[in-house]
């Protein structure tokens, strides 16, 4: 386990400062526009597939990419609740109460790219196979169809409050 930590690049530390940073303010209100419920999915998901390693079965990771990400996303809808969240007086923006799921699937998202970096870097032989594409398509899309089912309720929940003031 020490070997691991002790590869791992400095930026990527980094990199977990900041997903913890954002997962603990979390906890707390947030407004979130609607170009930050557009924008942060779309930044995600371009993200998520440009890291995808195709390998010689590049169908087989975009299926189980794309079957990971409705799976994500489906639950990420079951899991957050618009209760609670209001339409502020400007009404471009929401007021969503503090969650601690969001630190959940923050932590999820960069343990998954952890472990795909770290099973491409260590056993670049496995990192090819049918079942590494398989895990590590369905693993990232699940992840980034957490964020984007949320961002998606929200989004649909903002319209409909937009309509009603």
């Amino acid at each position: 386990m020490l070997d691991i930590l002790q590869g791992t690049p400095l930026w990527v530390y980094a990199v977990f400062a900041l997903v913890c940073y954002y997962g603990l303010r979390a906890l707390s209100p947030t407004r979130e526009s609607r170009r930050s419920l557009l924008l942060m999915p779309a930044i995600l998901l371009v993200w998520s597939v440009w890291s995808l390693h195709l390998g010689d079965h590049p169908l087989l990771a975009l299926v189980a990419w794309a079957g990971g990400a409705a799976l994500g996303s489906l639950l990420a809808m079951l899991l957050f609740s618009s209760a609670g969240v209001l339409l502020e007086s400007s009404s471009e923006t929401l007021l969503v109460p503090g969650t601690l799921k969001i630190l959940g699937i923050s932590l999820l998202f960069f343990a998954v790219r952890y472990w795909i970096g770290y099973q491409s870097a260590v056993h670049p032989e496995h990192a090819a196979s049918v079942q590494m594409l398989g895990i590590s398509g369905t693993a990232a899309g699940f992840t980034v169809g957490l964020f984007c089912g949320r961002a998606f309720k929200l989004y649909r929940h903002f319209l409909q409050l937009r309509l009603r003031a």
